[in-house]
């Protein structure tokens, strides 16, 4: 794609995106063949290479070059880049430039390993670079040699503080370079928005762009065509006002933690609502949360806790046809079986501290995957109001939605998307099927050092965490530090009891204290420190090693409770052995735990516990099996998901194209 149709422009017209295309079954198995392991790669292999070398022969000239030379070489290579593009001999010199501006203004120099994800990036690709690689250096190359090409680039990462804190790092090549930057975290206002998305490079979360351009399609309508688009603008100048349209297109995403947003997130839909006018409802939900309460499961209702869905028995809608007859009112003018259903949801299903918190009299959404919370989310259809009614929290106003879209169909609007993660490998076939992505694999600049003990399965929790207390005890008298990862705020709470009771200092870091999760983790290093963390809180944050702490093994990192993918695990993992630091990563779970209790039979329960008599633990071959067989359910369960979404979508497209309409 010529680099003239990523910017606004003729070309690209004065919003670019990319129409929604969604790959056919010929396509996507064809995507298949290409993205199996190894072809992306060797295909990809000799560019970076020759890169590398032009790169580093390139880099000696300009490290002898004088303060006012160098200016003039930024002023020569960017109007190039301009007119020609994306060159690779042009994409060489300007990461040369780029490392050279890094270590003068910052005192870090990039590494060969970071050319290559550079490369990759730059080219539309995804990286995977382990944990510690120095992935936020490594956007800068992208970033700003897309900038001094003319492409508007929203490099967007976990979450706000991220998004601030990679800003004012990197922001002293930006001015150097000439590129204008800005970050947008938080609660900022519109006209603030409008200005910082003028600049060429915007530091983001993904959360904050996709509401940002909710907003505009609302605006503009459906259609954002390019005369609709300048003739706005043009008013808006006139007129002295703020401008109606915020952002500048979808042109080039760099997306920080790539699998997290394209996979984990892929379901998650994005909605812009308002208030709904004219209705109280606080009444009508508490009467139908009132008489959900008096339902008895498997006789009213059944429920199914992993899939979480509720269905009313003969004997339930018996039950609610005798209470609508006899209340009258919204009774009848609703849909009441639906709002019954969601009040059992919202007391069988839904529970405090682990799919949600309550802070300051407000509940907040906590995401299953990171264990943050979320306080600008809220669940659909009455469920986040009747969760508010069940834990006597102030009912907020229920929201009709005014648009809606879902990241996975809004990550394919940008024209050129890429990214990178240190856990892409076990989802580059799906990336490549649905998205057209390919995954260059970065080789560590170091050696690995990480030893993963064997998974330790208990025969209950108690044992399990008798054990894990013992081990943390050990590390601990012995100096070394430990990270426990947990999934649910309760799990926290609990641990911690154990290691207060057990006289052991710690931290805890859950969706309660979200707010500090990157000082604490990056502290998770030190010397005989122990931090309990939910899932992967603290993500994008590195833990150096303390003083001697090497000498002890590094850090070593427990996960006390199995998630639903392996891949988050070695995203735990990840943590710890850095930049070729020691380090060492074990799991310890019970056949009490969530994920296993649920998934097994009870009678599969009572023979696995025969086989852990002996030391009220399973065998290690068994007890790794007995682990991982959940999360390839759960895995296999959610990618089904994805692709009922993907083709969905297609249907929607469908109709929508012999309807004659586009969205």
């Amino acid at each position: 794609m010529p680099e003239a149709s990523l910017r606004p422009g003729l070309l690209a017209g004065h919003y670019p995106q990319r129409r929604d295309s969604w790959p056919g079954a010929l396509e996507a198995a064809l995507r298949s063949i290409v993205s199996a392991p190894g072809v992306g790669l060797r295909a990809f292999l000799k560019p970076p290479g020759l890169l590398v070398w032009r790169v580093n022969r390139r880099a000696k000239k300009l490290s002898k070059m004088t303060a006012p030379a160098l200016l003039a070489e930024r002023d020569r290579l960017r109007e190039a880049l301009y007119r020609k593009g994306l060159k690779s001999r042009l994409v060489a010199h300007s990461f040369a430039l780029i490392r050279e501006a890094s270590y003068r203004q910052l005192g870090i120099r990039h590494f060969d390993e970071q050319l290559l994800g550079g490369w990759a990036i730059v080219n539309g690709r995804l990286a995977e670079m382990a944990t510690g690689e120095g992935k936020t250096l490594t956007t800068l190359l992208p970033a700003c040699t897309a900038a001094m090409a003319g492409i508007p680039v929203h490099v967007l990462t976990a979450n706000d503080y991220l998004a601030s804190r990679d800003h004012a790092l990197l922001k002293p090549v930006y001015d150097w370079l000439g590129i204008t930057s800005a970050s947008i975290a938080g609660r900022v206002e519109i006209a603030d928005r409008a200005k910082a998305y003028r600049c060429d490079v915007v530091h983001t979360t993904s959360q904050q762009v996709a509401f940002d351009y909710l907003r505009d399609r609302i605006t503009m309508g459906r259609e954002i065509g390019a005369l609709q688009v300048q003739f706005q603008r043009i008013a808006d100048a006139q007129l002295r006002r703020p401008p109606a349209l915020l952002l500048r297109g979808l042109c080039f995403a760099i997306l920080d933690e790539a699998d997290s947003l394209l996979i984990d997130e892929a379901r998650t839909p994005l909605i812009i609502s308002a208030a709904r006018q004219g209705e109280d409802p606080n009444r009508f939900y508490n009467e139908v949360l009132e008489f959900a309460g008096e339902l008895t499961r498997d006789l009213h209702f059944t429920a199914d806790t992993q899939n979480r869905r509720v269905a009313l028995t003969p004997a339930g809608k018996q039950k609610l046809d005798t209470k609508a007859q006899a209340a009258g009112g919204q009774w009848l003018r609703r849909q009441c079986e639906m709002h019954v259903i969601t009040a059992l949801k919202a007391l069988h299903l839904y529970r405090i501290d682990v799919d949600y918190v309550v802070r300051e009299g407000r509940v907040d959404i906590v995401d299953a995957m990171t264990g943050r919370a979320m306080p600008d989310r809220s669940w659909e259809q009455g469920l986040h109001q009747m969760i508010e009614l069940k834990e006597q929290c102030e009912l907020t106003t229920e929201n009709d939605p005014l648009a809606k879209i879902a990241y996975q169909t809004f990550f394919k609007r940008y024209l050129r998307l890429s990214g990178m993660s240190g856990t892409l490998d076990e989802v580059s076939a799906e990336l490549r099927q649905v998205y057209g992505l390919r995954t260059v694999a970065i080789p560590t600049h170091l050696p690995g050092r990480r030893e993963i003990d064997p998974a330790m399965v208990f025969r209950n929790a108690e044992s399990k965490w008798a054990a894990v207390l013992a081990d943390v005890r050990q590390r601990h008298q012995a100096g070394q530090p430990v990270l426990i990862g947990v999934r649910t705020v309760v799990q926290s709470r609990r641990l911690s009891e154990l290691l207060a009771q057990a006289e052991l200092p710690h931290q805890v870091l859950n969706a309660e204290a979200d707010q500090a999760e990157a000082e604490m983790v990056a502290a998770a290093g030190q010397r005989g420190c122990i931090t309990v963390a939910t899932n992967m809180a603290g993500r994008g944050t590195d833990i150096a090693l303390g003083a001697s702490v090497a000498e002890l093994g590094g850090l070593h990192v427990l996960c006390a409770a199995l998630n639903d993918s392996a891949r988050v695990d070695r995203q735990l993992f990840g943590r710890c052995a850095r930049q070729g630091d020691p380090g060492s990563a074990q799991v310890m779970l019970s056949l009490e735990d969530d994920g296993i209790a649920d998934f097994y039979p009870g009678l599969v329960l009572r023979v696995l516990r025969i086989f852990a008599v002996r030391k009220r633990r399973l065998p290690l071959s068994l007890g790794l099996l007995i682990a991982r067989l959940p999360q390839r359910a759960i895995e296999k369960q959610h990618a089904r998901q994805r692709k009922l979404l993907t083709r969905s979508r297609q249907a929607q497209l469908a109709r929508l194209s012999f309807a004659g309409r586009a969205e």
